[in-house]
C-alpha cells in the first residue's frame, strides 16, 4: 500500500459491512492499551453500537482499507443534561503521524455537538498515556483534566 497522506483518507460513518475490519482494528487497539477483550465480545458490542442512535462509530478509509476508527456515545444526567464520551480512537501504526487521529477525534466532537451534548469526556488508560502521551494530544483538542476519579462496577 502506498503512503497515506491526510487528504487521501475519507472519514465516514461505519456500517455493518465494516464489522470484520473493525473487529481486527479494535482487537489491536485494546491490545495496545492493555485491555483484555476477546473478538466475540468486540463484535457483539460493535453491532449493538452500530444499531444504536446514541452511538457513533467513524472510520478513516483509504483505498478501500479502514486505517483508523473513532467512536462516541451519548449519555444523559442532571448535572450536564446530554453529554458524550469520546470512547475510542485508533490509527493503524503505519498510518500514524498524518493527522488522522485529530480528524477522527474532531469528527466525534462534531457529532456530539450536533446531537446536543453539552460536554464531552474521555478516559485515557495508564498504558496509553505511558506509551503515547495522549494527555497533550487531547489538550490540543480542548480537553482539560476534570480532576474527577473514574471508577467502574462490572455487572457481568
Amino acid at each position: 500500500m502506498k503512503t497515506l497522506s491526510n487528504a487521501e483518507a475519507t472519514i465516514r460513518r461505519a456500517t455493518a459491512a465494516d464489522i470484520d475490519p473493525l473487529v481486527l482494528l479494535y482487537a489491536a487497539f485494546f491490545c495496545e492499551d492493555g485491555i483484555a477483550m476477546d473478538e466475540a465480545n468486540i463484535r457483539e458490542n460493535l453491532m449493538l453500537m452500530l444499531e444504536d442512535s446514541r452511538a457513533c462509530i467513524l472510520v478513516a478509509e483509504s483505498e478501500d482499507e479502514i486505517v483508523g476508527l473513532s467512536s462516541g456515545s451519548l449519555t444523559f444526567g442532571v448535572e450536564f443534561g446530554c453529554a458524550a464520551e469520546l470512547e475510542d480512537l485508533y490509527i493503524t501504526p503505519r498510518h500514524r503521524g498524518r493527522g488522522l487521529a485529530r480528524r477522527l477525534a474532531q469528527a466525534v466532537l462534531d457529532w456530539a455537538h450536533l446531537e446536543g451534548a453539552s460536554e464531552i469526556v474521555l478516559v485515557i488508560t495508564p498504558e496509553a498515556e505511558a506509551e503515547q502521551s495522549l494527555t497533550g494530544f487531547y489538550e490540543k483538542l480542548g480537553f482539560a483534566d476534570s480532576r474527577r476519579i473514574t471508577m467502574y462496577y462490572r455487572t457481568r
